[in-house]
């Protein structure tokens, strides 16, 4: 029975670890060029309400929120919430920019609000918008953009939305008793 020498298995194993280092490289390589790890991404979203006041004025609420979804953070420049009125072009609605309500622009320079500009892997950022208006038409449109330090142009994020009162039945509640109706109860007007 013959005996490997130490030398030759110890030359065997380095080749071995250098192939599988390689490999490793490669696969590395094509890891981060197929799926982008070390890209900058992230995801945008945008909420909006309304709310009627007792002297009919409006408060608009829109917040737009920016996820950061990529393994590095993101560090944002500037970012603009604009709230607009809409134009109909033919059977399409778009936003009338001549016809702007509020603007709000963020600016890392403001110091209470710095923390806002760089959003970690995995966090978000939420930027809102609050305005009080005379009256609302019943559709607008929710106009928000952000610019990166990385000098990418990331794509403008255009809301819409729709004033939509529902029918007043749906959201009284409905008592669990009968009604006047239903007990032949006469009505508590006077005639």
């Amino acid at each position: 029975m013959g005996s490997v020498p130490l030398q030759d298995l110890h030359h065997a194993s380095g080749v071995l670890v250098d192939v599988a280092l390689i490999i490793g490289a490669i696969a590395a390589v094509i890891k981060f060029r197929l799926f982008n790890i070390l890209g900058h991404r992230w995801r945008s979203d945008l909420t909006c309400c309304h709310y009627l006041l007792p002297d009919s004025a409006v408060i608009f609420t829109a917040d737009y929120i920016v996820n950061n979804t990529g393994q590095r953070p993101l560090r944002l420049n500037k970012v603009t919430i604009r709230l607009t009125a809409a134009r109909q072009d033919g059977p399409l609605v778009l936003p009338d920019e001549t016809r702007v309500y509020a603007t709000r622009h963020f600016e890392p320079d403001d110091f209470a609000l710095k923390g806002l500009f760089q959003i970690e892997p995995g966090e978000r950022t939420i930027f809102p918008l609050r305005v009080r208006l005379r009256d609302l038409d019943d559709t607008v449109f929710v106009l928000c953009e952000f610019s990166l330090v990385q000098k990418r142009v990331p794509a403008a994020y255009r809301g819409f939305y729709v004033k939509w009162a529902p029918a007043k039945a749906q959201h009284e509640p409905k008592s669990p008793g009968p009604s006047s109706a239903e007990t032949n109860e006469p009505d508590q007007s006077e005639a």
